[in-house]
């Protein structure tokens, strides 16, 4: 039985392969990570295109495969031009296949994040440099946007929870970090009190 439905996944991804789009491709990922064709990265990332279509066949093996591509094309930064051009070869094996949704939305997200980083970092450090409670309330908030982030591209590339916790902690102390300055400075403290938020716990579920 398990034969068989390689021997069709097989046969389907053979009768629905693009050879030109799929040599655009290559030279697409070369010129993204400044690479030979034949670099390591590139050949990775064409394996786990192949893979992901074969799973879109049905291929019992790689059901899932679609994430590992989307994690790879976050981090190695590519283009979202690539991330499109390897959506519309997908699109040959199993057209309205919600994975296929999945990848695009998963590499992109964590592409748009990854470029985000760097500027929030700048921008902590710039209000880190401001002489009122509201810049320190700024730091404080772009500090949390940054673990706050590092947590979502976790999620995103479904990682370490633990590491994932570590950083949404880490975010949630910069955020009280933010409240207590407004609640100490502010001409209206009540604004910036949110004692009655509620956190959920594992007897929620």
């Amino acid at each position: 039985m398990t034969h068989n439905l390689h021997a069709a996944a097989l046969q389907q991804y053979h009768a629905r392969f693009d050879a030109a789009q799929y040599t655009a491709l290559g030279e697409f990922l070369a010129s993204n990570l400044n690479a030979n064709r034949d670099d390591a990265r590139v050949v990775d990332l064409l394996v786990a295109l192949q893979n992901t279509a074969l799973g879109l066949c049905d291929h019992p093996d790689f059901e899932s495969a679609w994430h590992p591509l989307a994690v790879q094309c976050g981090h190695n930064y590519l283009s979202f031009h690539t991330v499109d051009a390897m959506r519309d070869f997908l699109r040959h094996f199993a057209p309205d296949d919600v994975r296929i949704d999945d990848f695009e939305a998963t590499a992109k997200g964590m592409l748009r994040a990854y470029s985000g980083l760097e500027d929030i970092k700048t921008a902590t450090a710039h209000a880190n440099g401001v002489h009122a409670w509201q810049g320190r309330m700024a730091y404080e908030l772009l500090a949390a946007v940054d673990y706050l982030t590092q947590t979502a591209l976790q999620m995103l590339a479904q990682g370490d929870e633990h590491y994932a916790r570590e950083k949404l902690h880490k975010g949630l102390n910069r955020i009280t970090g933010a409240l207590y300055e407004g609640v100490r400075h502010s001409d209206q403290p009540a604004l910036y009190n949110f004692q009655s938020t509620y956190f959920p716990d594992e007897r929620d579920v």
